[in-house]
């Protein structure tokens, strides 16, 4: 493909390409929100048994058939060769943007070929795991989106990766966001990827059982799995095998860091190996919220809790400034709730009660922290006074308030101020 500068006034033409096998339940998606925007849509089935080919024919894409060889590379890289624009963008069938994200990406390319030419060929994107409820559990970054050329195709059958020519580089700085629902535990169990995975990985592994990567990812296929016995062996390996080349593997360190010690903290038996891994992430990435958040963790389980309040402290403030991108965001929720139960420990009931108050002003339906909020105030005041307190964050005035925090007062066993909030109940707002 020609690599010579392309005109910053001349139309940019866009094809999408993607790669499926039974992805009938996320097709029309996929293919819907690149309409208006990809001049072209390239379907390369790998051998789909369901209505995956007749929908993306019906949408009008190309369509294409491709013999897998247990090599998503070989298969990624056969649609890279039958795309005819001057960029790709290039998802997986469950991975999809808003059309207001899909309308940045011409403009975007357009103002990178004007200001670096040829030697910028990609966009790097922030990529969101979706979680089955809809919330997010992760955000990487990705490169989605490059310039269409014959020396620039994906390389490792699994987990692949785009691999980019000498000279040339990617560009980070854009706005544009990818959610991706394919590692939630109902698409494992709905398409059977996760037995897929697992076989390929292992056939990596007896063709080079020294790769790292491969070692990683399998341990993230077991774990998703609930196979914690055989992830964290390879979990261990990876961080050994990372140690010399620590800025190398980065990104496998930091999870295989998290997940490791996320599941030996509720081992009794591991407590010493996680509350050492805890400590070694922490210092090793101290810009992180989840260190924060586990090491944190790990003094609280300790006792030593100013060792404790000192690391939640520091997420804290990681997380007021926003320095979460790129993480694994699943303990930011638990960080407030450790927060206040440190403060009580620490015989520091206003802090306490002042954070409780803080995070529950956006997070009112959050019955954890709710309870400790009772906890507190019960401690200090009246029923009438805690009313007071409440009705900061809570409005009387409405019955699913009220039947809220009477649920909360019961199961906090307030039987006072279950009392007092009952007789604040109309009967009338019961029917």
């Amino acid at each position: 493909m020609s690599t010579v500068k392309k005109n910053a006034g001349a139309a940019i033409r866009l094809s999408q390409c993607m790669i499926v096998k039974n992805e009938e339940k996320n097709i029309e998606r996929a293919l819907s929100w690149a309409k208006g925007v990809a001049f072209e849509q390239i379907v390369v089935d790998t051998g789909s048994t369901d209505r995956t080919v007749e929908i993306a024919e019906r949408m009008g894409a190309k369509v294409l058939h491709f013999e897998w060889i247990d090599d998503f590379a070989a298969a990624k890289n056969y649609a890279l060769e039958q795309a005819s624009g001057d960029w790709i963008v290039f998802l997986d069938a469950d991975e999809y943007m808003s059309h207001d994200h899909a309308r940045l990406i011409i403009p975007l390319i357009e103002n990178i070929i004007t200001l670096y030419g040829n030697m910028a060929v990609s966009l790097v994107s922030k990529l969101a795991q979706v979680r089955d409820d809809g919330s997010i559990s992760q955000i990487d970054h990705q490169q989605r989106i490059f310039t269409n050329r014959s020396d620039i195709r994906y390389e490792r059958p699994i987990h692949e990766s785009l691999k980019l020519p000498a000279g040339t580089f990617p560009v980070s700085e854009n706005d544009i966001l990818i959610l991706h629902t394919g590692y939630s535990q109902s698409v494992y169990n709905d398409t059977g990827k996760l037995e897929r995975y697992i076989k390929l990985l292992k056939k990596a592994l007896k063709l080079d059982p020294e790769d790292v990567k491969s070692k990683f990812y399998l341990a993230e296929a077991f774990h998703t799995s609930g196979n914690t016995e055989e992830a964290v062996p390879l979990y261990r390996e990876a961080l050994i095998k990372t140690d010399r080349e620590k800025s190398a593997y980065e990104w496998f360190r930091i999870r295989a860091f998290y997940r490791l010690t996320a599941i030996l903290i509720n081992d009794t038996k591991a407590y010493d190996e996680a509350y050492a891994l805890a400590e070694q992430a922490f210092h090793e990435f101290p810009g992180h919220v989840n260190f924060c958040c586990l090491y944190g963790i790990s003094m609280y389980n300790q006792e030593k809790f100013q060792n404790a309040l000192e690391a939640f402290k520091k997420a804290e403030a990681l997380v007021i400034n926003g320095k979460i991108e790129n993480q694994l965001l699943g303990n930011v929720d638990l960080l407030y709730v450790y927060l206040v139960q440190t403060y009580i420990k620490l015989d520091n009931a206003d802090e306490a009660l002042n954070c409780a108050e803080s995070y529950l002003q956006s997070h009112k339906h959050h019955n954890e922290m709710l309870k400790l909020y009772l906890q507190i105030l019960r401690s200090r005041e009246n029923p009438e006074n805690t009313v007071n307190f409440l009705s900061k964050i809570y409005n009387f005035n409405n019955i699913q308030d009220k039947m809220l925090l009477l649920r909360s007062a019961k199961g906090a066993g307030d039987i006072a101020l279950a009392q007092l909030l009952i007789k604040m109940i109309n009967p009338e707002e019961l029917r």
